[in-house]
């Protein structure tokens, strides 16, 4: 291990810039693909919802493999670095053919979207995703900067998020239409060409200069290390949270304006007021997370999120302004929680030194992704079935009563379940507490090593 490298502000924003590479094109895929196959291109939901399960199952096990890749593998620049450079351009192609379905029987369509969804989200989202992610360990052994950097990136997520929900509509029905799908071929392609930038910059740029040197013998030492790491699996579970609540904001969050309020128009302003409060929020979170409990920080947010959602689910339908006004309050909320979980991750590496013996990075990163995307898969799969069950017919002009209502419930009280299960996982963590201890006797370890 090196001494802890200060890491100035220019590059922790440059760092963070690498969020709008990948989320530009994430973005268009994680809120709009349920409804190109459903809705552009016509394909059943409770067969795509499948689809996405299992695909979620393989996507799950390729975030293990990444790991234990990135942390034992080094090439010319360090760990993480050459999978920027080499990775970036495939991920591009990937997402595009994503949106390339075939006009053929039901068989082909289903055989070509379980392929080029794994090809973008099982194999080049998730090795440069996840390469990106362990980036900050690799730059600096600082917990500060790395914390800084981490809050930095989800910053940079939250303004890309705003900006691509309020534009890939627009930008759609310039290249051709909604409905129409070379229109959203175009949109991919254009949308991923923009996110090279950042990410060779980042490559470019940034300098690796940690070295770890109590690396797992092989990937089943590093998985068993990473399950005996009880506040890991914490921040798991404070994860898994966060992204189902994403996907509630950017993808199920369609069916509800479109047809519980009637106007998939206000999706950009919906989403802009999810994510705008957590933009201000995360731009002074760098300067201040020295001085607060992120676990505290994270269960205000939470108990926010919560408040908002109950107000939300006692709201008529129609009323635009307490959607929008429920949806800040949720949106501040999200912000500690999201804006946090990461960082509290990366903590996680340093507990479980101390507690095991081992050091994973990359692996502690990836098995978290595991979970949080076998979770994404389960409501993915669950929504398309669910779907299905109250009669959803995503090319019908106007959908049955009970798909309405049953859109409303499923929007409406499934979040309130996910904002307790944060709640009860954050009162359990106490790793701020312990963490001055464990890293003044994690460095009396290493003096002793290095001298002996």
């Amino acid at each position: 291990m090196s001494d802890k490298k200060k890491v100035g502000l220019f590059e922790k924003l440059l760092y963070g810039s690498g969020d709008f590479g990948l989320n530009v094109m994430y973005t268009l895929f994680g809120s709009y693909v349920l409804y190109f196959y459903t809705d552009v291109i016509g394909m059943n939901a409770a067969i795509i919802g499948s689809v996405i399960l299992l695909s979620k199952m393989f996507d799950g096990v390729s975030d293990l493999f990444a790991g234990h890749w990135v942390d034992t593998h080094k090439g010319r620049g360090g760990h993480c670095i050459p999978v920027l450079m080499k990775w970036s351009i495939p991920l591009v192609i990937t997402s595009v053919l994503v949106f390339l379905v075939p006009d053929s029987s039901v068989a082909v369509r289903v055989l070509f979207v379980f392929v080029t969804y794994n090809l973008f989200n099982t194999i080049t989202y998730t090795v440069v995703g996840l390469a990106h992610t362990t980036l900050p360990s690799y730059v600096t052994d600082d917990p500060v900067a790395r914390s800084q950097m981490m809050i930095y990136k989800m910053l940079f997520a939250a303004i890309t998020q705003t900006i691509m929900a309020n534009i890939i509509l627009p930008m759609v029905n310039f290249f051709g239409g909604e409905k129409t799908q070379m229109a959203w071929v175009k949109t991919s392609l254009l949308l991923g060409a923009l996110g090279l930038i950042p990410l060779f910059l980042n490559a470019f740029v940034l300098k690796e200069t940690v070295e770890n040197d109590t690396l797992p013998e092989n990937l089943l030492q590093g998985i068993k290390a990473a399950f005996k790491n009880k506040y890991w699996l914490m921040t798991v579970g404070i994860q898994l949270g966060c992204s189902i609540q994403m996907m509630f904001n950017l993808s199920i969050s369609v069916y509800y304006l479109s047809n519980v309020v009637g106007n998939m128009g206000l999706m950009g302003i919906f989403v802009a007021f999810c994510n705008l409060p957590g933009i201000a929020i995360m731009i002074g979170l760098p300067m201040v997370i020295h001085k607060f409990s992120k676990r505290n920080l994270c269960i205000f947010g939470v108990s926010l999120c919560l408040i908002g959602q109950i107000i939300f689910c006692f709201a008529p339908v129609d009323n635009i302004p307490v959607l929008m006004g429920t949806a800040l309050i949720r949106g501040i909320g999200f912000s500690f929680t999201m804006g946090l979980v990461n960082a509290m991750t990366a903590d996680t590496i340093e507990y479980g030194e101390w507690k095991n013996g081992v050091r994973v990075q990359g692996v502690l990163f990836s098995a978290k992704g595991i979970c949080d995307k076998l979770g994404q898969g389960l409501l993915t799969s669950a929504f398309g079935f669910f779907l299905t069950s109250i009669g959803y017919d995503g090319l019908a002009e106007v959908q049955k009563a009970s798909a309405v209502s049953g859109i409303e419930i499923f929007f409406k009280y499934v979040p309130i379940v996910i904002f307790v299960m944060q709640l009860l996982m954050l009162v359990a963590y106490r790793l701020d507490k312990e963490f001055p201890t464990i890293v003044k006797e994690l460095e009396e370890r290493r003096t002793a090593h290095q001298e002996g």
